[in-house]
């Protein structure tokens, strides 16, 4: 009885974040209209002016919503599932930290979606310790060469070089 518990909360996790940032993800373009238009006394001066950030552009936004609608469909499919939790963490949180700092009012939903995300990871522990310790796993003992580790990093001091003083 426990497993199909879970089983049925696994599922309307998932189905929960992926059409919600599905709707989000194809709105996108739309969502974010000109400020100048729109005269709401009930929007918060950070609401505003995020608004008018994300309004700047069409072209951001749709970036956003691409990004939003890829990890809504991969979140359906077992052997993407972990890939699209883990991008739709990125948005969420970043999500998450906008609606914080500038006082939007849909903050709580965005914790719901990551919360739930959270709720489908535990759900798959063993695959994503898998994942994980096949991603960190060192396969070879190779000792590191100082040299050419050094010479990298006079390297990377001229290329910052070249970016604060050419570019």
């Amino acid at each position: 009885m426990q497993s199909k518990v879970l089983y049925i909360i696994y599922w309307a996790a998932i189905f929960t974040v992926s059409i919600s940032m599905f709707v989000y993800g194809i709105v996108k373009p739309a969502q974010f209209t000109n400020m100048d238009n729109i005269i709401n006394n009930h929007l918060s001066e950070g609401h505003r002016l995020m608004w008018n950030f994300y309004s700047y552009t069409k072209t951001y936004p749709i970036i956003i919503g691409v990004f939003e609608v890829i990890g809504a469909i991969t979140l359906l499919f077992r052997r993407t599932r972990i890939f699209a939790c883990l991008l739709l963490t990125t948005i969420l949180v970043n999500i998450i930290l906008q609606d914080y700092f500038y006082e939007i009012v849909a903050l709580n939903s965005s914790i719901l979606y990551q919360t739930l995300i959270f709720v489908i990871l535990i759900i798959d522990r063993d695959r994503v310790i898998q994942i994980f310790s096949k991603l960190f796993e060192l396969k070879t003992k190779l000792k590191p060469n100082w040299i050419l580790i050094i010479i990298s990093f006079i390297l990377a001091i001229g290329f910052k070089f070249i970016e604060t003083k050419v570019l």
